[in-house]
């Protein structure tokens, strides 16, 4: 039978892992291309610097990029999880065994404090081994555009939580901080570009399982 068989009583999604996926690759194209541009946009804000004039065009279009930024970054989440959670529904739908984490869990993991430093990484690694055909012992194994991916993640929303903590703690009245202006716009410049390499990285991943899963490295598409 086809590929919209039944399979244990559940069904296959390939129709809609491809539309969640090209949902999010096209917000994840628009997160790194508009990420790199905030760093652009940062960089020549500096150079041409000017003190006297508080509404300088430049600034302004740094603090308008950074808000299509945010508000792109939030919309694309959405097909980013429903593609998650997909993707792993139908390595059960076909008959996988040995799956150490569910749909639902592999999703719902990114919001959960201390597991999405860790879960949603190991969980997207298995989805890429598994997708790819390796057996339930090599769901582990290191996958280099997952581990690239994470690692751009994490260590950028580690480098822009330190960056506005400092922001925040230096409009305090009274207080000063000690970590100068250079500084401060390095580590934004970072984590900008970080979080550029994980939109790319994810584009990656996405592709990879998407094609495996579709055209069939794991059999996804018989049944009986």
């Amino acid at each position: 039978m086809g590929r919209g068989a039944r399979m244990g009583g559940n069904r296959m999604q390939t129709g809609n892992l491809r539309t969640f996926a090209l949902l999010a690759t096209i917000g994840a194209w628009m997160v790194f291309a508009l990420s790199l541009l905030c760093v652009v946009m940062t960089g020549l804000s500096v150079a041409y610097r000017d003190p006297g004039n508080e509404l300088a065009p430049l600034p302004a279009a740094v603090a308008l990029i950074a808000i299509a930024l945010n508000l792109t970054f939030l919309a694309s989440v959405v097909p980013v999880l429903l593609w998650t959670y997909t993707a792993h529904a139908n390595l059960r739908a076909a008959g996988i065994k040995g799956l150490r984490h569910s749909p639902g869990w592999a999703t719902l993991s990114f919001f959960v404090p201390v597991a999405n430093l860790f879960v949603p990484f190991v969980a997207m690694r298995e989805l890429a081994n598994r997708s790819a055909g390796e057996p339930e012992e090599f769901a582990g194994s290191s996958v280099d555009d997952v581990s690239s991916w994470w690692s751009c993640w994490v260590v950028s929303a580690i480098v822009m939580t330190i960056v506005m903590l400092t922001l925040f703690v230096d409009a305090l009245p009274g207080i000063w901080v000690t970590t100068p202006l250079w500084a401060v716009l390095g580590l934004t410049l970072f984590g900008q570009l970080l979080f550029a390499g994980a939109a790319w990285f994810l584009i990656k991943v996405l592709r990879q399982v998407t094609d495996n899963q579709v055209n069939g490295a794991v059999d996804l598409g018989v049944f009986e």
